[in-house]
């Protein structure tokens, strides 16, 4: 039942690149220049196309409580950011099999250390 539910959630964060891909669509074939293989550097705040979507959501929503276009402004550096942030997160690589390291140290009876500690008899 999970796999409804992220189809879903990854609808729902397309919905800002909605516009831009529109205006690809509308724009011909040959004016789109060919991929560089090089990489390309993680975009500017003010160049993301989705930070700047977000912040205008959230400028539309909680508008009335900013005092300046500064507030704004952070608050588009810190979607920024974040994005960022899930990209690294994102090209990690991690199957679904992936877990974190746990330790486990079962205890003796009668012992109030884990087993191999000091003064554990």
């Amino acid at each position: 039942m999970s796999a409804p539910r992220r189809r879903f959630l990854k609808s729902l964060a397309t919905v800002p690149l909605l516009p831009a891909t529109i205006a690809d669509a509308q724009t011909p074939a040959a004016a789109q220049p060919a991929p560089s293989p090089s990489p390309v550097p993680a975009p500017s705040p003010e160049a993301d196309p989705v930070a700047g979507a977000l912040t205008e959501v959230v400028r539309l929503r909680y508008g009335a409580h900013f005092d300046g276009s500064d507030d704004l402004a952070v608050v588009r550096e810190e979607i920024a950011r974040n994005l960022q942030g899930a990209a690294r997160l994102r090209s990690l690589g991690l199957r679904n099999a992936d877990e974190p390291v746990t330790v486990f140290s079962a205890r003796v009876p009668g012992s109030r250390k884990p087993h191999g500690e000091k003064g554990a008899r």
